[in-house]
């Protein structure tokens, strides 16, 4: 995942931790954090621009992630997985 900047037409930062393709990204904390999910079957949060994970959850159990939405008071979120079930 790396942010692009249109006006320059350059990556201006890189986040490259996950292993397989970002499916969303979800800005929190007044946007200076965000969440992303992806096919990797984790959850990383983030400091806008530090390309450095300060949290990451993976579980046995968990399975892709396709869609987050955050309540409209920011407390809460949901998350839609892909689980067969």
């Amino acid at each position: 995942m790396a942010p692009y900047d249109l006006r320059t037409r350059e990556i201006v930062q890189e986040y490259d931790q996950h292993l397989g393709p970002v499916n969303t990204i979800t800005f929190v904390d007044e946007n200076r954090r965000f969440v992303t999910t992806s096919d990797d079957k984790t959850i990383r949060a983030w400091d806008y621009d530090i390309p450095v994970v300060i949290k990451y959850i993976a579980e046995p159990y968990m399975h892709s992630m396709p869609a987050v939405t955050l309540h409209p008071n920011s407390k809460f979120s949901a998350w839609s997985l892909h689980d067969n079930y």
